[in-house]
């Protein structure tokens, strides 16, 4: 899966979905990467997300029909005025036709993490991953289009989509059809089987379904926030604050000098905007996704050759070929030794390596300094490592 969905978003001219998101169309992919799917998120991880604190803290909903059930119906207080799940509740809720919606899932699992941290490598733009489960065709949604790009893969189970187009010209916000009209025939219907990708560009009206009576259906939603002019410009205006600082003159006849200024000010603003420097600012300014690698980089002889390794930066620094180098990420500056700037331009390249493959990778660095350089990445949480 993690391969398949590298191959589809490198940079080339035959990409599929690179050329669908540059056009704004849908695009539906069968990988035949279903058990891969299957492994990014397992029932296991979304039944550990089922919890009051959860539903309280608005990371989990139920919804049905498009409305969200109210807490009160999923919960109740103890003697210690603290909120408890109905576990019998919420299983009767599922099946009779609610389903479960869990926000923010890249940051409670850590292939869903390592997969967010990839894809914005590749498209330049930040990425958050939903979940959402259904047990009966009762979908959680009414028809409704999202002011952002939406990569969807199916993990388990078969769920149909409709997809209506646009309805009007950009900019697209996220809003619903009133259920009382007509949404009219849709444009597309696709079924979606485990282990396939559907891309609905922003604005996309669309609505979906579990494909089978009495089946279930898993499916993420990657949510590609692909920043607008409007967003440069405020970068652009943040550097330079310092000198728009000062307030307009009370005094008429200072306002002509003030004037000037601020048109010297935008002549700048214009020469030095430059977007790969905004979106190398922006990278390096969010947050690192949180890998932890206790048990897998504390070892003594560092990760085994069959422990997996992939990078957690959101983007693609240069880093030299020899020699150590600074880089910023989380919003810091953090210094890389010479084994430590080889593995990751190689995880870079790859997007996902074994240690074995590392050490295939770079035969003319010493094993042992390479697994110490990997687990000391590890310890950083610059990288995700991952037992086999």
């Amino acid at each position: 899966m993690i391969a398949t969905l590298r191959d589809l978003l490198r940079r080339r001219l035959d990409s599929p979905l690179s050329a669908a998101m540059e056009a704004g169309q849908r695009l539906h992919v069968k990988t035949g990467q279903a058990a891969a799917c299957a492994g990014l998120l397992p029932w296991a991880a979304v039944n550990a997300r089922l919890s009051a604190q959860a539903l309280v803290e608005g990371e989990v909903s139920v919804m049905r029909a498009g409305r969200e059930v109210p807490l009160e119906m999923l919960t109740r207080l103890s003697p210690d005025g603290r909120r408890v799940l109905l576990d019998a509740q919420l299983q009767a809720l599922c099946q009779g036709g609610a389903s479960l919606v869990l926000l923010g899932m890249h940051r409670h699992v850590q292939a869903l993490a390592a997969l967010a941290a990839m894809v914005e490598r590749h498209v330049e733009a930040p990425v958050t991953i939903n979940a959402y489960a259904s047990f009966t065709r009762d979908g959680a949604f009414q028809i409704h289009r999202d002011g952002h790009d939406v990569l969807v893969v199916q993990i388990t189970g078969r769920k149909r989509w409709f997809c209506h187009g646009r309805r009007s010209d950009p900019p697209f916000g996220g809003d619903t059809v009133d259920p009382r009209r007509d949404p009219g025939p849709p444009e597309a219907e696709m079924v979606l089987a485990p282990g396939d990708l559907l891309f609905l560009p922003r604005g996309d009206y669309h609505r979906a379904e579990v494909a089978e009576a009495g089946g279930q259906s898993l499916h993420l939603t990657l949510a590609i926030q692909r920043p607008d002019g409007a967003e440069v410009l405020r970068w652009r205006l943040r550097e330079m604050a310092d000198r728009l600082a000062a307030p307009v003159p009370v005094d008429p006849s200072a306002r002509g000098a003030y004037e000037a200024q601020l048109k010297a000010v935008l002549a700048d603003l214009s020469a030095g905007l430059d977007l790969g420097r905004f979106q190398a600012a922006q990278a390096a300014a969010r947050p690192l996704a949180g890998a932890m690698a206790l048990g897998l980089a504390t070892g003594a002889g560092g990760p085994e050759d069959a422990v997996l390794v992939q990078p957690a930066l959101r983007r693609r620094p240069a880093l030299p070929a020899t020699g150590p180098a600074d880089i910023r990420a989380g919003g810091v500056t953090i210094r890389l030794n010479a084994p430590e700037c080889a593995i990751l331009a190689l995880l870079l390249d790859r997007d996902i390596a074994t240690m074995g493959e590392i050490l295939a990778g770079l035969p003319s660095e010493e094993p042992a300094a390479l697994r110490a350089a990997v687990a000391a990445l590890g310890r950083r949480g610059l990288i995700f490592l991952t037992a086999p």
